[in-house]
């Protein structure tokens, strides 16, 4: 669920007043390697992270920042997609230390499932978690027919926070932007992410695509989908070579 492609007038105006503060020129980056594509303002700073997942799993991840005098803005990618393997060996060492009773069902479960199912959930908690912070918007969020959360947050000091929530090929997104209280909404930022495969073509789902419920695993067949390169044409699938 994206917001229009047409600017209303009175955020329009908005906007141009602020020009002179655009100082940074937005461009879009994709990250291959992290399977997304977002517009930031200048080339975003790149940081590796640890992430605690649900079931107190140490997962890798990556954070993409950037800045301008309108905001602060963010992607964090996780990785889950070795979540099965970890939690298969976590259960199998508690059976082998004769953890398992035979009576308690939930003693050495495998909490595979559980994890990929409550991503999304688990990241939107620790926000909700913050001090000071006002909920004043929280649903379902699609961008490119992928499921996911949105969060709208107004913080202790007036400043507001946007966040959407993702899993898709088997990574955790955070897209993540907060703006001062006088400022415009992010929607630059916001509406600018994207999938890519790993040649950089943005990839659009023919239908729902949601991550973790029935007999899911890595790798998950995909969805039937349609290929564009959006620095020609956002609506147009790419051509084949001749």
């Amino acid at each position: 669920m994206r917001l229009p492609a047409v600017i209303p007038v009175a955020l329009a105006s908005v906007m141009l007043a602020a020009a002179p503060v655009f100082a940074q020129d937005w461009a879009p980056m994709t990250s291959t390697e992290d399977g997304f594509r977002a517009n930031y303002p200048g080339r975003p700073t790149v940081e590796a992270i640890t992430y605690t997942s649900e079931f107190n799993l140490k997962l890798p991840g990556r954070v993409y920042r950037a800045s301008d005098p309108l905001g602060r803005y963010s992607t964090t990618v996780v990785d889950y997609r070795d979540v099965k393997r970890m939690h298969g060996e976590r259960a199998a060492a508690c059976r082998a230390a004769n953890g398992a009773n035979q009576k308690d069902g939930d003693t050495c479960q495998n909490d595979f499932n559980l994890e990929v199912v409550g991503a999304m959930d688990h990241a939107v908690a620790a926000y909700l978690k913050r001090d000071g912070v006002k909920v004043t918007h929280y649903g379902t969020y699609f961008v490119e027919v992928v499921s996911g959360r949105l969060l709208h947050l107004t913080n202790a000091d007036k400043s507001r926070t946007n966040v959407a929530f993702h899993q898709h090929a088997g990574r955790l997104y955070i897209h993540e932007a907060t703006v001062p209280a006088d400022m415009p909404e992010p929607i630059l930022f916001m509406e600018s992410l994207a999938w890519v495969n790993n040649q950089g073509l943005a990839i659009r789902y023919r239908t729902p695509y949601t991550e973790g419920y029935g007999d899911w695993k890595f790798p998950h067949p995909q969805p039937p989908f349609t290929l564009r390169n959006l620095d020609e044409s956002i609506d147009q699938p790419v051509r084949p070579a001749k």
